[in-house]
């Protein structure tokens, strides 16, 4: 009897290899939640895609301030003693609110506040949000609450676009951004601002947004879904001419670490640093 052969090592690991190359060409720009084991499949990374607000430009602040002083253009008081206390937190939202609508877009936050606003500062409202959008609204009371939705995105964009005048960027951002341009590495920017509010923004960095070849924004009529829905990362990846997983994101939001993960990108999480003790959760 003829012994067994040696096993052929190589010849194993060229068959892993071809699998996973036929694994990676399964997962296309269309798949919603591309997903892979990094023990097996070793990623090149040939494009990086940033968020905007809180990763490159230091917003957040000023879009907090911005929500809080919406409040009186569209006839909703604040109680003094709310006012009072946000004052004294430098203009900073609750966090319990504040992580439940960042990286949203306007339509999708708005109501959110609100519905804060009525329970827990006991803003007084002419329509309910207590349930936010609520599917048995009558036709009326939903137009009635878009009008809102629209009026409110609206004030807060242009208060914001004011304060947005002299924004900084984010510590570490120019730097990056050079390195990878040195480097020849591909870039774009997926965020949920509209076009405009991102025209306003970027005034004061044109050398910084010069070096980025994309910008997608909220209001691309390719983006159907904001985050943390995987349209805009998808759709960025696409411009760029690489798959998704191919990416690598920089967010400071869970809602859209998660939109990048879910796109199939590789994801570096960075937390707002004024917002000590909170843990930025793992995502899967």
């Amino acid at each position: 009897q003829e012994p067994e052969p040696e096993p052929n090592y190589q010849l194993q690991q060229k068959r892993r290899n071809t699998r996973n190359l036929e694994l990676e060409r399964e997962m296309t720009i269309s798949t919603a939640t591309a997903t892979y084991d990094d023990s097996v499949v070793q990623t090149t990374i040939k494009a990086v895609i940033f968020d905007l607000d809180g990763t490159l430009l230091d917003t957040e602040a000023l879009s907090c301030r911005a929500i809080i002083e919406s409040f009186a253009p569209m006839n909703l008081t604040l109680p003094t003693d709310v006012l009072a206390s946000l004052k004294a937190g430098g203009f900073l939202l609750p966090w319990e609110l504040k992580r439940r609508i960042l990286g949203l877009r306007g339509s999708e936050w708005v109501p959110i506040v609100l519905s804060y606003a009525g329970e827990n500062w006991n803003v007084e409202m002419p329509i309910s949000w207590k349930n936010g959008w609520r599917n048995d609204d009558s036709d009326s009371a939903s137009e009635d609450k878009q009008a809102t939705v629209d009026a409110f995105w609206k004030a807060w964009e242009v208060r914001l676009n004011e304060l947005c005048a002299e924004v900084q960027a984010c510590p570490g951002a120019r730097i990056l951004v050079e390195g990878l341009r040195k480097a020849s590495v591909p870039m774009a920017i997926a965020t949920s601002s509209r076009a405009d509010s991102v025209k306003k923004k970027r005034a004061k960095h044109e050398q910084m947004f010069e070096s980025i070849q994309e910008i997608v924004t909220g209001d691309d009529l390719n983006v159907v879904k904001g985050k943390p829905a995987p349209d805009i990362y998808l759709e960025a990846a696409k411009r760029l001419g690489v798959h998704p997983w191919e990416c690598l994101v920089f967010e400071d939001a869970l809602t859209g670490a998660r939109s990048g993960k879910s796109a199939g990108c590789r994801v570096v999480a960075v937390p707002d640093s004024n917002r000590e003790g909170i843990v930025f959760e793992r995502i899967g």
